[in-house]
């Protein structure tokens, strides 16, 4: 069944849901914004009538506004299984070499290395010109991708004025379309349920080969390390705010239909007053899975070397009802389309023993969850060379 068009859309194996939002809620950006998020919609929601929900996507960086709005939310059970088998031989990821995203890997491994940080996360992004329709895109990512989270977001309906910042591909009509494997956070009263993932491998067609990486992953000492920065950061956010607090003493490995990941879940009961949905996302986000340790540290980094601001990208997207509840999803495996054209995302969690061609390739494979979605490429269709953000 197609999903069809919607101004926001977030689907699973188990349940679709869809929002029409309505006034879009105006914050100021800039240092705190995510805090002041939360408050302006629990304030909205107070007044709001039943079935209403706040909507929308919270930015990566706090200088980007926040687009969300309160609308009436539509909710629909699916009862489509979630299955991952062998990885499909679909197009590859864009494997060519790429000299900047390579030295500005070789730069974070030397910073690291010198204590400047523990971790970063390093994106890249593409641009694809041409004419794309979402709801296809989306539609072929909720095939392609049944065990994950495909959302879609109208970010023009709902952005707080006409000078809002504007990431992506330009133009009037931007949607951003994704397929998202991680769960930031799902509340529904006192109970918490977070799937934290970092750590991550290209899987293969063959079988034989696909297990064999999987299992390689789980027993890798980087990847294992990396993951423990991400559960160690979350579990110390977490405690004061817990009442009781389940982590598994180690991770599992998961696939997408392009990826291996390590992941972890989390269970906890929330200490009253317990906070709502959207202030629990504020306070965890960005995690160490999209930014790095310490986050400070990170951020100087990222806004040095990444060659373009990721606007939504590695942000989150979610609704929050009048009663806090709510599930937030970071925005990963996504795309910004406009009218003239397509941007893409992808990173990579850097540590000191990183090996930058390695980095490269898990984002190539990152990228084809995207790509694959769009389907056949007309020839008109072209990768947009994509000036540095300080030129």
């Amino acid at each position: 069944m197609p999903l069809g068009p919607a101004r926001f859309l977030l689907a699973t194996s188990r349940y679709l849901l869809r929002a029409h939002p309505g006034p879009p809620l105006r914050v100021r950006p800039g240092p705190g914004q995510f805090a002041r998020v939360a408050q302006t919609a629990e304030r909205a929601l107070r007044h709001a009538g039943p079935g209403r929900c706040v909507v929308g996507a919270l930015p990566f960086d706090e200088n980007t506004p926040a687009v969300l709005a309160v609308g009436r939310m539509y909710s629909t059970a699916r009862t489509t299984v979630a299955t991952c088998g062998a990885a499909p031989a679909r197009r590859a990821g864009p494997s060519a070499a790429d000299p900047v995203y390579l030295a500005a890997v070789a730069e974070v491994v030397r910073r690291l290395r010198a204590g400047d940080a523990r971790k970063v996360v390093l994106a890249r992004s593409l641009t694809l010109a041409g004419r794309f329709d979402p709801t296809v895109t989306l539609d072929r990512l909720y095939r392609n991708n049944p065990g994950g989270h495909v959302f879609r977001l109208d970010l023009d309906s709902c952005a707080p004025g006409p000078d809002a910042h504007r990431p992506g591909v330009r133009g009037p009509r931007r949607t951003l379309v994704g397929a998202s494997p991680e769960l930031l956070l799902s509340r529904h009263g006192d109970r918490l349920l977070l799937n934290p993932m970092s750590g991550s491998a290209p899987r293969h067609p063959d079988r034989a080969l696909d297990r064999s990486r999987a299992a390689e992953l789980l027993g890798s000492a980087k990847d294992r390390r990396e993951h423990a920065l991400l559960v160690d950061e979350l579990r110390r956010v977490l405690t004061p705010l817990c009442t009781s607090l389940d982590i598994p003493g180690r991770p599992d490995v998961v696939a997408t239909a392009r990826v291996w990941h390590l992941s972890t879940r989390i269970q906890a009961r929330l200490r009253p007053p317990v906070p709502s949905a959207l202030a629990l996302a504020a306070l965890l986000h960005p995690t160490p899975a999209v930014c790095g340790l310490p986050r400070a540290a990170a951020r100087t980094l990222i806004d040095h070397l990444e060659t373009h601001p990721r606007g939504y990208y590695s942000g989150l997207v979610g609704w929050m009802d009048r009663h806090g509840d709510g599930r937030w999803i970071i925005a990963l495996r996504c795309a910004v389309v406009g009218r003239y054209g397509i941007r893409l995302w992808a990173g990579a969690g850097i540590l000191p023993e990183s090996d930058p061609d390695a980095e490269l390739a898990e984002t190539s494979a990152k990228f084809a969850t995207m790509l694959d979605a769009l389907g056949p490429l007309p020839v008109e269709h072209r990768l947009v060379p994509m000036p540095p953000r300080h030129a």
